[in-house]
């Protein structure tokens, strides 16, 4: 039986700094208010000719007017610091990157060739995530981690908006300071995983912007990692490189999108791992109680071989 654990989340909303700089001082003044009035800000999303938006435990809130499309241009160009061409890789992904791991989701009109996106022009709406200092959560995976004395990873899932990416951070923390840390190896992807770290003083080594199989690879034979930390997991591609590193004995803490064990291990790259033995632990999370506490379902590896056979009934059957 898979064993659920509760814990408080605790947080307050704080405006980034460089909102100040790249957003109208209509809509600045307009969420600042909102954080004074002690709204936790999730998501920013503005749109051009749409309403704009914030997400909190609430739920969504409009604010201000929709931004003309000239507006728009001008905050994504501040976005990209005057250089757009310097982003155009990860525009073409559907994002920006921020100082202080902002996430911006980055959509309009996309030019394609052969299937593939080449430029995205006229952006229509920014979708800005907030990453949040959360330092009290995360001790039920430390535990796991502590548990299986570096022998297995942890795996942690939810559908997307949950919260793992603010969860890695503070197990990062937890694992990588105190009077025992471990020598901790973050591949930031995307660099938006190690935001607040570097105000801390941890043994935590980070890989920007390596593509995770390298990045694992070099964490596991030349970084001497106790632990690896990376994002978003599940392609085939980059199973190989997760399982040489478990075979180095290096345990992996991960996160992916699904909505349940079953979910989860129906993924290819997924079972893939899961065959391996890559993680001794499966973590689901979700929010609860108006989004503001931590409900993590914790299903072992022996416990989840069950999934995993059921799983692969169902993918041989497609």
């Amino acid at each position: 039986m898979a064993i659920k654990i509760y814990e408080k989340r605790h947080a307050a909303s704080v405006l980034p700094s460089i909102f100040s700089e790249i957003l109208p001082p209509a809509i600045y003044s307009s969420l600042t208010e909102l954080c004074k009035n002690g709204l936790e800000i999730e998501e920013v999303r503005l749109r051009a000719g749409q309403l704009c938006t914030v997400t909190a435990r609430d739920g969504n809130i409009s604010f201000g007017q929709g931004l003309s499309q000239t507006e728009m241009e001008r905050i994504f160009e501040r976005i990209c610091g005057g250089s757009v061409y310097a982003h155009a890789d990860t525009i073409r992904r559907g994002y920006v990157t921020l100082d202080g791991g902002i996430r911006v989701g980055v959509v309009g009109r996309a030019s394609t060739d052969k299937g593939e996106i080449v430029g995205v022009y006229d952006v229509s709406a920014l979708c800005f995530r907030l990453p949040r200092k959360i330092v009290r959560v995360g001790e039920p995976v430390c535990q796991l981690l502590r548990e299986q004395e570096g022998t297995g990873g942890v795996l942690v899932f939810s559908p997307p908006g949950e919260g793992k990416t603010t969860l890695l951070r503070s197990v990062i923390s937890k694992m990588a300071g105190g009077a025992n840390p471990w020598r901790v190896v973050v591949i930031d992807t995307r660099d938006e995983l190690c935001a607040f770290l570097e105000q801390q003083e941890l043994c935590v080594d980070v890989l920007r912007g390596y593509p995770r199989p390298l990045g694992i690879e070099i964490a596991a034979r030349s970084m001497n990692a106790q632990l690896v930390v990376c994002d978003e997991i599940g392609d085939r591609s980059e199973a190989e490189a997760i399982i040489a590193a478990q075979n180095c004995g290096v345990p992996l803490l991960a996160s992916a999108h699904a909505s349940d064990v079953s979910g989860l291990l129906r993924r290819s790259g997924i079972r893939e791992l899961h065959r391996a033995g890559v993680f001794g632990a499966y973590v689901g999370i979700r929010r609860t109680e108006g989004r503001r506490d931590y409900e993590y379902c914790v299903t072992y590896q022996e416990e989840a071989d069950e999934f995993f056979e059921n799983s692969r009934s169902v993918a041989c059957s497609m």
